[in-house]
């Protein structure tokens, strides 16, 4: 009886990881953002219509709160800095004193411990090179569904909205092929025009992205074998990080 239930958690827990986590996007007159994960809303903006109204609410109440009790502050500041004022003249030339030992003290042990250029060079190599290739794959396990962006280019003259035009297009075109060679995307749209008679430009930007959690837990592992690999074969990333730990 014991290897069912054990077998059914392990069955729940797969099914929870493989279970896609669900982005939806939405920009034209306003953000809309919703991210689901099985039954549960995560995040929405904008945020239900009952929530918003409580916490307008509690913001004014708390408010009002503030502003008395400021109110009966602020009499016994302006009495108490009227005598804490020659206090404060006798204690800030020892309080610079104080602050320059601590500066010397800083500057003595960073020379103790010799770091330089080359150390944080090294952990940034190591931390990037760890990185990267976890990234690669976790970015293209991310996919995209029903991305769609329409930009209407428009400007105060014929000139300016050609200009916006040229300018608009060729940033679609840059995050077009970022997109495309970074994730797995699925019937992509691109549709960016010119209305010489409007001096406004307009977007509109839809989609849908999914992951499944089992990427990003396969993906923190990866990150931690890798890490572990190359702190390992490369000796002047271990002397900067045994610098860092003394």
């Amino acid at each position: 009886m014991g290897w069912i239930i054990a077998w059914a958690v392990v069955v729940f827990i797969m099914i929870l990881l493989m279970t896609s986590v669900k982005v939806r996007f939405e920009y034209s007159d306003g953000l809309r953002l919703k991210i689901n994960w099985l039954f549960i809303t995560l995040v929405r903006i904008p945020a239900k219509n009952r929530k918003q109204k409580r916490r307008n609410k509690k913001t004014k109440k708390t408010a009002e709160a503030v502003a008395e009790t400021e109110g009966a502050d602020t009499k016994e500041l302006s009495e108490k800095a009227a005598d804490g004022s020659e206090e404060h003249k006798q204690t800030s030339g020892e309080e610079k004193k104080t602050a320059g030992d601590e500066k010397q003290k800083t500057g003595a042990e960073k020379k103790k411990l010799g770091i330089g250029l080359g150390d944080i060079w090294e952990i940034v190599k190591l931390v990037w090179d760890s990185l990267s290739k976890p990234l690669k794959r976790l970015l293209k396990a991310t996919r995209f569904y029903g991305f769609s962006l329409r930009v209407v280019c428009g400007g105060e003259d014929a000139a300016k909205a050609a200009l916006n035009y040229g300018r608009i297009s060729a940033a679609a075109g840059m995050a077009q092929a970022f997109l495309e060679a970074n994730f797995t995307m699925k019937k992509a749209e691109y549709d960016i025009n010119v209305d010489f008679m409007s001096e406004k430009t307009m977007a509109e930007c839809v989609f849908t992205a999914k992951l499944t959690p089992m990427a990003a837990v396969a993906f923190m592992f990866w990150v931690l074998g890798r890490a572990v690999k190359n702190y390992l074969q490369r000796d002047k990333a271990k002397a900067a990080i045994g610098k860092l730990r003394k």
